[in-house]
């Protein structure tokens, strides 16, 4: 699921917005194409990439959300929610995919994701925006590596 299903082909030229409705359905091709994710978490709308999609990609889909941001953002009843705990979720799918991913404890007592050397801006990312949804629902599981 992209979260960006229904969406459809804007028709009118002369509509309020054609051009952000644009990018949202090249953005939902996109995300169908290559198995990128939007989703809202309270009243930001994000895109969680796969943690391998080229970085080229990676810009080009970020590139056509912050064009379509507008139009997403006048429809949010119809984007689906990333929930923290499903956040958490995703992390750990990628932590097992990526072994070389690993978080620490901030001075405060939060946790901080430290990434593989070689991964790519992308792949940074797409944590980046799980991690700032997840929140204090990192702290509910056992992560593997933590503080390691």
């Amino acid at each position: 699921m992209t979260g960006l299903e229904w969406i459809s082909k804007p028709t009118d030229p002369d509509a309020p917005g054609y051009d952000a409705r644009w990018a949202a359905f090249d953005l939902a091709d996109l995300c169908r194409l290559y198995g990128v994710r939007v989703a809202r978490a309270g009243e930001r709308v994000l895109a969680v990439y796969p943690p391998a999609l080229e970085p080229e990609l990676v810009a080009y889909a970020s590139e056509l959300l912050a064009e379509a941001r507008d139009f997403l953002r006048q429809h949010m009843d119809r984007l689906p929610v990333l929930e923290p705990a499903a956040a958490v979720e995703h992390i750990m799918e990628i932590m097992r995919e990526h072994p070389g991913l690993r978080f620490t404890r901030g001075d405060d007592g939060s946790r901080w994701p430290l990434y593989p050397k070689t991964w790519t801006a992308g792949q940074r990312v797409t944590l980046q925006s799980l991690w700032l949804i997840a929140g204090d629902a990192l702290d509910l599981d056992d992560f593997m590596e933590v503080d390691a």
